[in-house]
């Protein structure tokens, strides 16, 4: 069975492709150190370009009501990068959060913060596979699991913050595979179950096969309640994000005033994910209809 290498605290690159989504209250009267809140879990996928869970960006987007009313906002939303093989920090803003109902996988698209990050250029993401996982496939699973704020300092826009990140790491075995949903309540969206233990704060982390590519999104877990039971844990599968919405900055000839989609952006890549192909997308909005996605696999 092949070695699952891309979840290892050993790899240099975790840090940098798996940044922190972070939320600061600049209210007065806070204590620095209060001001600051972990989300949830992210990882890179692309130029300037995130995954994470649904109901983590549903979360932030919640917390921030004067926002939501149109008013200016007291809350700032960031995203911090280690630069890979450095203890520099590298700060994106939040430009976009695209979600859809069919889906636990939410894409948010990023903005440099300051000059370092505007020259930042390693964004190569990480391999990704629409191609579900069989039953009795390893997979193992990634996320940050606590974060401690050492410090932090706001000078303006400027953020200065020394941050403790503890990620956690899971092997398991895919038990079961739901191509539509498991069910119209927690998991009415196409997912897969595995035994592996994924901790409280992993949702939005990656899931990858033995082939080393993400093949899903950590969406949930159920822990064992005795060393008898196994963990149930559950990952999005990922074909259904061709229906996010991107901005159109992302598309190379873009009109402005069009919607584009995720679709749209892997006609361009060079690299697309593995079973795009498998992929069907419609766009019938200007008719009157809607947008649909489908995933079709090809008999063994």
């Amino acid at each position: 069975m092949a070695e699952i290498c891309l979840v290892s605290e050993g790899n240099a690159f975790v840090p940098e492709y798996m940044p922190i989504l972070i939320r600061i209250d600049r209210s007065d009267g806070l204590e620095d150190t209060e001001r600051i809140r972990w989300l949830g879990s992210a990882f890179v996928v692309g130029v300037q370009m995130l995954f994470t869970a649904k109901h983590v960006a549903l979360q932030l987007l919640a917390e921030d009501q004067d926002l939501e009313h149109g008013k200016p906002s007291r809350i700032q939303y960031a995203v911090v990068q280690v630069l890979k093989g450095t203890q520099k920090l590298i700060m994106w803003n939040l430009h976009t959060i695209g979600m859809i109902e069919n889906c636990d996988v939410a894409l948010i698209t990023l903005t440099a913060a300051h000059e370092e990050a505007k020259d930042y250029l390693h964004w190569s993401g990480l391999p990704l596979t629409f191609v579900p996982p069989r039953i009795g496939d390893k997979i193992a699973g990634s996320g940050i699991h606590k974060i401690d704020v050492k410090s932090l300092r706001l000078d303006g826009n400027n953020i200065f913050v020394d941050l403790d990140v503890k990620r956690s790491f899971s092997t398991g075995v895919v038990r079961d595979v739901h191509f539509e949903l498991r069910d119209r309540g927690m998991y009415s969206f196409p997912c897969f179950q595995a035994d592996a233990q994924f901790d409280a704060g992993m949702s939005g982390g990656y899931v990858v096969n033995e082939r080393n590519e993400v093949c899903g999104v950590v969406c949930g877990s159920l822990p064992a309640t005795s060393r008898e039971e196994e963990h149930i844990s559950y990952a999005a599968l990922l074909w259904p994000v061709v229906s996010l919405p991107v901005p159109h900055q992302w598309i190379a000839g873009a009109e402005e005033g069009v919607s584009y989609y995720l679709w749209d952006y892997y006609q361009q890549e060079a690299v697309q994910p593995v079973g795009l192909e498998r992929v069907t997308f419609s766009n019938e909005l200007a008719t009157g209809g809607v947008i649909t996605s489908s995933y079709t696999d090809p008999p063994a």
